[in-house]
């Protein structure tokens, strides 16, 4: 009896492919929401620290300048957005390390691995988070950073009009009235502007008299000194200005060669308060300007300089240091017979030559940094999660330690290549400005590094 076997077809394998997406999906959700919560704190924290530091001068005379809250507040508020373009990458280096320090630590990302996850699944989510931060940062810096410089500027000018304490001089403290000026008191009549046992201290003599001597054009140290038993301080908030107005002062020449002491009824003192507070917020502002701002300073700068060169008599393409060098040799010339170098600005214009090439690197190497700074966002993300997968350590104080070490790293390389570049105009030619984008290509380099090695792990 034979019996014959009948073969029948295997059914085809079915595919899940929803499933497989769905659990993607939720993978990648949990990973950025671990990501957002460290990545806010760091932002605050880093940004409100960068803020202090930036304006730990003028923050006194702000909070203690009797001028509304409002204005005050703008101020303060304003800064922010200028500083989110260096805390940002900062808070995702910060964030990255912890949340894929703490997965590693608590063996998360052991059990992601052992359900078929790979190691380029889960870094996936936080350079897609880096690159959309990157974006941001650029939209931000290019749009809302002017607009919040403007409104500070408007901000500073309504504490200025609006000031009507003078609590910010304290007393038994040295207060810099001036560059040259150094205020010193000891106590005040409760309730009132009167104050007592005045010292002003002038570290230099400017040109021309006043009642601290006949003046001059020296500016060596010096050893006048005027002192009073009582002052008033009167606010001018319409100008800006604080008036200290000395009775029965007397000012002193200590110098043993000029030993002198004149005794004055009255003097008073202007201290322009409105300018003081505008130079120091304008020295943040002014590093905060957009890239084309920066680019049209930088381009001004160089027809400077092509002009200079031309009168010198030097073709196009000529090192910089043989046009500088020729500067040089003109100024004692110019010196001792004016109008005899062939530029019509004389000294001023022989000067100008170094001061031009100065300018348009500097500036053009902001220009990059406007760019640069927002591109770190994605970079340092990128760096945060192959070093948090690597060292398996999710700890806060672990994390910051590294994220300072890499910040002094980075900046580090900045500074160098600023350096270098600089020394680059002033001798041989103008650099693009690509040389300050060494250390994020060293960062991308080492990210790269990094992320191979992880997938091998």
């Amino acid at each position: 009896m034979n019996v014959e076997a009948t073969s029948y077809p295997l059914p085809k394998k079915r595919s899940y492919p929803w499933p497989q997406v769905l659990h993607t999906w939720i993978l990648n959700r949990y990973l950025i929401s671990e990501l957002l919560p460290p990545l806010s704190m760091g932002l605050f924290l880093f940004s409100m620290a960068l803020m202090l530091i930036s304006i730990r001068d003028v923050l006194d005379v702000i909070l203690l300048s009797g001028a509304p809250l409002l204005p005050i507040f703008k101020t303060l508020l304003c800064l922010f957005p200028p500083l989110l373009t260096v805390s940002l990458p900062i808070g995702c280096l910060l964030a990255s390390m912890m949340v894929y320090g703490r997965l590693a630590e608590d063996r998360e990302l052991t059990a992601m691995r052992a359900a078929g996850v790979s190691t380029m699944t889960l870094v996936i989510p936080s350079l897609f988070l880096g690159v959309c931060l990157t974006g941001l940062n650029l939209l931000w810096t290019s749009n809302v950073t002017p607009r919040a410089l403007e409104i500070m500027k408007q901000a500073r000018w309504e504490i200025v009009q609006k000031m009507t304490s003078i609590s910010w001089l304290k007393p038994g403290q040295f207060t810099a009235l001036q560059d040259d000026l150094a205020f010193y008191f000891t106590g005040a009549s409760p309730g009132t502007n009167t104050i007592h046992d005045i010292t002003i201290f002038k570290s230099s003599v400017s040109a021309g008299p006043s009642f601290f001597g006949d003046g001059g054009t020296s500016q060596e140290a010096a050893n006048w000194t005027v002192s009073a038993p009582t002052a008033s301080l009167n606010p001018d908030p319409s100008k800006g200005i604080l008036k200290i107005i000395l009775q029965n002062c007397i000012s002193e020449n200590l110098s043993p060669e000029k030993l002198s002491r004149v005794l004055v009824q009255e003097a008073t003192i202007s201290i322009d308060i409105g300018g003081r507070l505008a130079k120091m917020l304008s020295t943040f502002s002014r590093e905060q300007k957009t890239w084309s701002d920066f680019r049209a300073e930088a381009e001004e700068a160089r027809k400077r300089y092509e002009d200079l060169r031309f009168h010198l008599g030097f073709p196009e393409g000529t090192p910089h240091a043989e046009v500088v060098a020729e500067a040089r040799r003109w100024m004692p010339i110019e010196e001792k017979t004016p109008g005899s170098c062939p530029l019509a600005g004389g000294m001023y214009d022989l000067h100008s030559v170094r001061a031009s090439l100065d300018n348009y690197q500097v500036n053009t190497n902001r220009a990059q940094l406007r760019l640069a700074y927002p591109v770190a966002t994605f970079l340092f993300m990128m760096i945060g999660t192959g070093l948090g997968l690597l060292t398996g350590r999710g700890n806060r104080t672990v994390s910051i330690l590294i994220t300072v070490g890499v910040l002094l790293f980075y900046y580090s390389v900045q500074k160098m290549a600023e350096g270098f570049s600089e020394n680059l105009a002033m001798t041989r030619f103008f650099d693009p400005g690509y040389t300050v984008w060494a250390p994020n290509i060293i960062l991308f380099l080492l990210g790269l590094v990094l992320l191979a090695v992880v997938s091998r792990h």
